[in-house]
């Protein structure tokens, strides 16, 4: 062909070049494929670099620790670094570690930090590389370093991790609000005891936390709730938020574990705050409680006969039922309220017929009792135990005996296990826990002085040693919204006390003192509804 200097000649390939690089061209995008989707792989599960050395320097002591890049850190090497107990499962990965009374969980994947009984997010999950668990800088910071009283902050360049002694920790605040009609409560649950100071206004009520850092659960959320619309907080300040304006709201602090309850309604159904409440809190605001004088409404009070139907309940060395002897101790309670108190009894059952569990509390719920009172009769190994006890609800048991006498009473609806009282809640143990604190958190603190008042009076009736009062977690007392008991009134299982139980005078006596105690638990909440206090029998 021809062409000057500088001409442009287009090059020529023979046939068989251009089709053996086009099938190079498609053999290699063959090979390519695999290699990036290899490549993409090794990356989602976890490819890493190498792991490098770092150091804590805590106490005058430095320890090495393993860190991938200096924003991971191996978790065993720091905890132990701290003196803290540290426990793998083998199977799971899951660490358990452990100082000063408290307890972290961390394991492949964790995001969100179990520690005791809250949780704390982190930046990423902790994950495990090479047989090692690693999380990220901000878990050492804000979970792992306060358990051992300490604060650090991290010097690439030096790679050393410095430790110092921190000061108090945070108050950590978790927040719940549930709607049991007719009122709204917002349970703050606290890590440790609090001084508050309350204040309300139109539209709000809000909790100022006194001389403590607090570590807020979130800045703000709101709530589907036809009372309170949100929860804020900046600094030390909590916010409710009204649904409407003109609301009426009370707070009481509780303890084990501590929280602080704000009851929200309107001016005329919010109950009395509940008497006796102690703590570092300031008094309620706007308490808003029951009219006196002659024209007081009359009290509802369920009376909650034990077991029937097909449900025995434990039988005596003679034959005797507990369900014979509850119905007919029970019949008498709810006769001789009256007399005592201005008030309307209730009886679940008033025949031999079989209830379930849920249902008897659900009966006081919608009556909307100011009291439940469920009435047994115990039973035990030992012949010889005798006199009575009064229980009232908690998740763990006072002591093994308190368990042993819930999980008797518990299945009757055929539930067993540690917490059979949840067998028919949710699925989810937690959201079981938060549900029955809220319905029962307000109240926990008058079941207490109530159980306390019937054993009193109970003791004199059977003229045995003070058993004292305990707490179980009966099923029968789960869902509550009103202070709530259970009374084994004697030992059907003992001979002597079942022929006690047999007797209508014992009966009526059993009757007599639990209507003493009632109006006891009345008389400083409510004194214009005393009618009479009956009078203990000559023994």
């Amino acid at each position: 062909m021809p062409g000057g200097e500088g001409a442009s000649v287009a090059p020529c390939y023979p046939l068989f070049r251009i089709r053996s690089r086009a099938h190079s061209r498609f053999r290699d995008s063959r090979i390519a494929a695999p290699a990036a989707a290899f490549a993409l792989l090794l990356a989602l599960v976890g490819a890493t670099p190498a792991e490098e050395r770092a150091s804590i320097s805590w106490k005058g002591e430095t320890h090495p620790i393993g860190t991938l890049g200096g924003r991971e850190f191996v978790v065993s090497d720091a905890a132990r670094a701290l003196g803290l107990t540290v426990a793998a499962d083998a199977q799971t990965g899951v660490l358990t570690i452990t100082g000063g009374g408290h307890q972290i969980l961390l394991g492949p994947g964790t995001a969100q930090v179990p520690v005791d009984r809250r949780i704390v997010p982190i930046s990423g999950p902790a994950r495990l590389v090479s047989g090692a668990l690693y999380a990220p800088a901000d878990f050492f910071e804000k979970v792992l370093f306060p358990l051992a009283g300490a604060s650090g902050t991290y010097d690439a360049g030096k790679k050393l991790w410095t430790l110092v002694p921190a000061g108090p920790p945070p108050l950590a605040i978790e927040i719940a609000v549930v709607h049991v009609a007719p009122t709204t409560q917002v349970v703050f649950r606290l890590s440790g005891p609090a001084k508050t100071a309350t204040a309300t206004s139109e539209r709000s009520f809000q909790v100022r936390f006194s001389d403590t850092k607090i570590d807020p659960p979130f800045p703000e959320k709101r709530f589907d709730d036809p009372l309170v619309a949100s929860v804020r907080f900046a600094g030390d300040l909590a916010t409710i938020d009204f649904r409407e304006p003109g609301l009426a709201a009370r707070a009481y602090p509780l303890t084990s574990p501590d929280r602080l309850v704000v009851e929200i309604g309107r001016q005329a159904t919010l109950p009395s705050a509940p008497s006796g409440t102690s703590g570092p809190s300031a008094p309620p605001v706007e308490p808003a409680g029951p009219a006196t004088g002659t024209g007081v409404a009359p009290l509802t009070i369920v009376v909650d006969p034990g077991h029937g139907g097909g449900e025995t309940g434990a039988i005596g060395p003679g034959g005797l039922q507990e369900k014979e002897a509850t119905l007919e101790i029970g019949k008498r309670i709810a006769a001789t309220l009256p007399r005592t108190l201005a008030c309307r009894a209730v009886l679940t059952r008033d025949s031999d017929i079989q209830l379930p569990l849920d249902d008897r509390t659900s009966i006081a719920n919608h009556e909307k009792a100011d009291l439940f009172l469920s009435i047994h009769a115990n039973s035990s190994r030992s012949a010889s135990a005798q006199g009575s006890e009064t229980y009232y609800l908690s998740l763990e048991a006072s002591d093994k005996l308190a368990q042993e006498v819930a999980s008797r009473e518990n299945s009757a609806n055929g539930n067993g296990g540690a917490h059979p009282e949840l067998a028919a809640g949710t699925g989810n143990p937690d959201l079981d826990f938060i549900l029955w604190d809220l319905a029962q958190s307000a109240h926990l603190k008058e079941s207490s002085e109530l159980a306390e008042a019937i054993q009193v009076e109970l003791n004199a009736v059977s003229d045995t040693a003070n058993r004292g009062i305990k707490q179980a977690p009966f099923r029968v007392l789960v869902g509550a919204t009103m202070p709530a008991v259970l009374v084994e009134v004697a030992f059907i299982s003992n001979a002597d006390e079942e022929k006690r139980l047999r007797s209508a005078e014992f009966q009526q006596a059993v009757a007599d003192a639990v209507a003493r105690a009632v109006a006891r638990f009345y008389s400083r909440r409510l004194p214009a509804a005393i009618r009479s206090t009956p009078s203990p029998k000559p023994s």
